[in-house]
């Protein structure tokens, strides 16, 4: 049985810094919550893009992904919240995490 990533480089946005692109699939396929993946997963399918991936923040041990286009509410679940923050000093909108730590995904 082949073990298949389910994040390549194809999920990062064309400006993404090529000397973090490894370390930032890493990140998608081992440390990112699978409800998370499974939302960043469904947006890539659709043509949006990774720009952004950090750890850490807003809980230790947690990761926060940023996606280039607006997301709906449609993914949302028992284990990922769907948010609307719509401040233009912030982000748009955010799925939350449930479970500590919390992991985010923000447009």
């Amino acid at each position: 049985m082949t073990d298949q990533l389910l994040f390549t480089e194809a999920c990062l946005d064309a400006t993404f810094a090529r000397a973090t692109r490894r370390e930032t699939i890493d990140i998608l396929n081992s440390r990112l919550h699978p409800a998370l993946q499974r939302i960043v997963a469904a947006e890539v399918a659709s043509g949006n893009r990774v720009v952004d991936v950090g750890i850490d923040w807003p809980d230790a041990g947690s990761v926060h992904v940023t996606l280039r286009d607006r997301f709906s509410n449609r993914h949302a679940g028992a284990e990922a919240v769907f948010s609307l923050c719509d401040d233009p000093h912030y982000w748009h909108a955010d799925y939350s995490t449930t479970a500590k730590p919390t992991h985010l995904l923000i447009c």
